[in-house]
């Protein structure tokens, strides 16, 4: 519902009905639409170590097959990229990646900064980190370049669902690929 409609649409009221769970079990659950979201949060924000996950299950042979195929895991490109992967836990990662970007957006509005935890993409950043410094790439600093890749991912990311199928073209996303690894070469 928050990744169709938005965070403001999102009631207990609506979340229950489209849930069809009466409001009272989702009120014991959820005492308030703040504790949802930040579950809703948590749960999304795992599909991200999900996907890194995936990347590294398929073993690209390079460190540019690696970046390219985390970019294309994360704006949805391809097909899936494991056999274990089906086109319908694909489309709920798309889900949950437009609700977490609706999330995100949410957690920047807490008054005084909120909780700094909500919106922290080091554990995910460090993730890709950790990932790209296996491969051996003489230069190549590896904690920039998952910056960089992270942040492009985030870019494409908003493209796409602004209907620009950027992750179809894996020429364009082989090129971006490419120019991230160089700018991250001393």
């Amino acid at each position: 519902m928050i990744s169709r409609d938005g965070i403001a649409a999102a009631s207990l009221r609506r979340i229950a009905q489209e849930a069809d769970v009466p409001l009272s079990s989702l009120n014991h659950v959820y005492p308030s639409k703040q504790d949802l979201l930040r579950d809703a949060w948590d749960r999304s924000h795992q599909l991200v170590f999900q996907i890194v996950e995936e990347v590294i299950d398929s073993r690209p042979k390079t460190l540019h097959g690696a970046v390219s195929t985390l970019i294309l895991a994360f704006v949805g490109g391809e097909q899936p990229i494991t056999p274990q992967s089906s086109s319908e836990s694909r489309a709920h990662i798309e889900n949950a990646q437009r609700a977490q970007y609706e999330l995100y957006l949410w957690a920047s509005r807490i008054p005084d900064g909120g909780d700094n935890d909500v919106t922290d993409y080091s554990p995910a950043i460090f993730s890709i980190e950790t990932f790209l410094k296996s491969y051996e790439y003489p230069g190549v600093n590896a904690e920039a370049l998952s910056q960089v890749v992270a942040a492009m991912i985030d870019g494409l990311f908003l493209q796409t669902m602004s209907g620009n199928s950027v992750g179809s073209n894996r020429d364009r996303v082989d090129r971006i690929s490419a120019g991230l690894i160089s700018s991250c070469t001393d």
